[in-house]
């Protein structure tokens, strides 16, 4: 990424957080959220590949990523 330009609107990713939990939120909590969001992802891609590395598929498809999904959001559960 070049300087200055940002990974995520900030504002808007807190005034989502605040709306959906229904109180006010500390002032690094959408960077932790975020991080969080892109570990989910990529721990759920790798898992995907896996799955269709060993389904015999060429690359990966929506059937790989649903079922990683489950396993995925299990290690992810708090």
């Amino acid at each position: 990424m070049a300087p200055g330009q940002k990974m995520y609107p900030r504002a808007t990713v807190k005034k989502i957080i605040k709306a959906h939990s229904k109180c006010n939120v500390s002032k690094n909590v959408d960077v932790m959220m975020f991080l969080d969001y892109v570990l989910f992802m990529q721990t759920l891609m790798k898992e995907a590949a896996i799955d269709a590395k060993q389904a015999g598929e060429r690359g990966i498809s929506a059937r790989s990523v649903k079922k990683a999904t489950a396993d995925t959001l299990a290690k992810f559960k708090g």
